[in-house]
């Protein structure tokens, strides 16, 4: 099973949950607090339903906060004035579920413990109403179904869940496909059918049928493939399918190929005398359909604190951050408290910054592009040609569900790049980009079945590279130790591997030190390699806590330095072992950036700096 979103962006949440409030004392000495992130999350799903008064309509918006918890916001459409429903669950961040039940309604579910809630207006407070099956994280969509019970879709078991809004009980329906870990989408006919689309390996659509409780698989055999089946119930009440370029139309037990001007798309959002309305956080618009004249009001809506996910010094000297879903990039001022707000290039969030020359290059999971380069102090124009801000680059062979760990400046001027797969897949590639031209060669299964994820250079000009054996969202790994690789770039080539720390699936870190050794981190070890010898001299455990993806690095007077969970640490040139020089309480959750003798690093949504002594 692999679970990037949920051990990256969850976990994340969770434990600055946990210092949220800390985070805002006076640091410990050597500390120093900079700007905190304030925005509006992700908007996941929007609905229109009843208001609190008879004969009124408000537009539902569930928002995700990573460092916080999920907030319902009811937003009149008329006047733009909202309400705000947090989830009444600690650690709750989003919720990708939002349907209407037979009784009007709101009900909702969530992640990352798969709770449904419903909006009580009477209370004004959104009510724990428990968990359909106690294995699951996510539960992606709800549908009201033909018995006015509502069926969910979840993640990791691929399972259905119903709920029964009349009684208030949860069932588990069971795993709809034996192998794979999404069901991802779910859609209810008018005949007595449920359909779920499952994916990510192998995609498949499945019926059930209410009646009986029977299900069963009904995509076509010569449909089958990699990726995702997809449900959704048109305008028209029909259920359609999708399986790579083939549209369907579903009947019960038959899933019939269509073409796609056969296919009816899902009812827009809607009011009641037909106006249609939509809503970006900030804004709500009302548009009439006969005249096209449309009524924008702001809501109000201010959003709460949300994590940071990466950080990065750019060419300018200033911070640069992104949260997760949505991008809001920022820039900061790494003299005081002052922050703002670039731009949002996409859903997902930055994995990686790299200052380059004069640029900032960005690599980004869902984001306007997988690759992006932004000039500090010139106007935001993203676009896909070289002139836009950020330049918005795209290649052959991308995958935008790919997870860009890590990104290191190497030999003529090109930048390298490893990455966890795109969902389904396993051989997380190496990219050799050329940001000048905007080129990109992309090598996958470099270590067969593993993704690169962590990389360093060589005094000689050859890049070592960390793997893991996971891959995307979705997948199984074939692997179970972890690969540590040299690559060649001139000859575009591996010239070697091995397994440094027998029994780790992951290598989070490498760096190398002054006396030439490869310095990595796989699970609670740190190894120390030889590149030259091609072989592993050291090896010893360690008490850090978890280290921070690719945050260990040359400080100022050569030591390598490094971010762990338990705070900041150095590596003793002498003994070549890590030691703890500053805890810092709450925990660190992302980094780095180095300026000077600052190292800089994200705790929930707070930017900290630590000055080296």
């Amino acid at each position: 099973m692999n679970t990037w979103l949920t051990a990256s962006v969850v976990a994340v949440a969770a434990a600055s949950l946990a210092v949220s409030a800390g985070a805002q004392e006076t640091p410990p000495p050597g500390f120093k607090l900079h700007g905190r992130f304030l925005g509006i999350g992700g908007c996941l799903k929007t609905l229109i339903g009843p208001g609190a008064e008879p004969g009124t309509q408000r537009v539902y918006a569930s928002h995700i906060y990573g460092g916080d918890t999920l907030d319902i916001v009811a937003v009149d459409p008329l006047t733009g004035k909202t309400d705000v429903f947090p989830s009444p669950i600690p650690g709750e961040i989003g919720a990708w579920a939002m349907a209407l039940g037979a009784d009007g309604q709101v009900y909702v579910g969530t992640l990352p413990t798969a709770h449904v809630l419903r909006l009580d207006w009477a209370q004004r407070k959104l009510v724990d109403l428990g968990r359909p099956s106690e294995t699951e994280q996510y539960i992606w969509q709800l549908a009201l179904g033909t018995d006015k019970k509502l069926y969910g879709c979840t993640y990791p078991s691929a399972k259905l869940v119903r709920f029964d809004p009349a009684t208030g009980k949860g069932e588990d329906l069971g795993r709809m496909d034996d192998a794979q870990l999404y069901a991802r989408s779910v859609a209810a006919d008018d005949k007595g059918f449920v359909y779920v689309g499952i994916g990510s390996e192998k995609r498949h659509i499945v019926a059930y049928e209410i009646a009986t409780g029977t299900h069963r698989d009904v995509l076509p055999a010569d449909l089958a493939g990699g990726g995702w089946g997809s449900v959704a119930r048109g305008s028209d009440g029909v259920v359609y399918g999708t399986a790579g370029s083939q549209n369907l139309r579903l009947e019960g037990w038959n899933a019939v190929p269509i073409p796609p001007d056969q296919v009816r798309g899902p009812e827009p959002l809607r009011l009641a005398d037909g106006r249609t309305v939509s809503y970006d956080g900030r804004t709500v618009s009302v548009t009439d359909p006969k005249t096209n004249q449309a009524e924008k009001h702001d809501t109000g809506y201010l959003g709460k604190s949300q994590s940071l996910f990466r950080i990065g010094l750019g060419p300018d000297g200033r911070l640069y951050g992104s949260t997760a879903m949505p991008i809001h990039f920022l820039w900061a001022d790494p003299d005081s408290d002052k922050w703002e707000e670039i731009g949002q290039p996409g859903g997902g969030e930055f994995y990686s910054f790299l200052a380059h020359k004069d640029v900032l290059i960005g690599a980004a999971y869902s984001g306007n592009a997988p690759l992006m380069i932004y000039r500090p102090g010139q106007p935001w124009a993203p676009d896909a040609k070289p002139t836009g801000n950020p330049w918005l680059v795209h290649y052959d062979g991308e995958n935008a569900g790919w997870r860009p760990m890590a990104m290191i400046a190497g030999p003529e001027d090109k930048v390298y790049i490893g990455a966890v797969s795109g969902y389904g897949l396993l051989g997380g590639p190496l990219c050799v980009f050329d940001p000048a031209t905007g080129k990109v060669d992309q090598y996958l299964h470099l270590v067969k079945d593993q993704s690169v994820v962590a990389l360093a250079l060589l005094p000689d000009g050859r890049i070592v590279g960390g793997a893991t054996v996971g891959g995307g969202g979705g997948s199984h790994s074939t692997e179970t130790e972890a690969k540590l690789f040299i690559y060649d770039p001139v000859k575009r080539e591996k010239l070697f591997e091995t397994v440094p720390v027998p029994g780790e699936g992951a290598i989070n870190a490498l760096a190398v030190g002054a006396d030439g050794m490869v310095y990595g981190f796989a699970g609670a070890k740190l190894f120390v390699f030889d590149a030259k010898e091609q072989k592993v001299i050291d090896s010893a455990a360690h008490d850090l806590g978890g280290i921070i993806f690719n945050a260990v690095f040359p400080g100022p007077d050569g030591r390598l330095l490094g971010l762990a969970g338990k705070g900041v640490f150095d590596i003793d040139p002498a003994t070549r072992r890590p030691r703890l020089l500053a805890p810092y309480p709450g925990g660190v959750h992302g980094g780095y950036a180095l300026r000077g003798r600052q190292v800089f690093f994200t705790a929930g949504p707070q930017i900290v700096s630590y000055n080296l002594p």
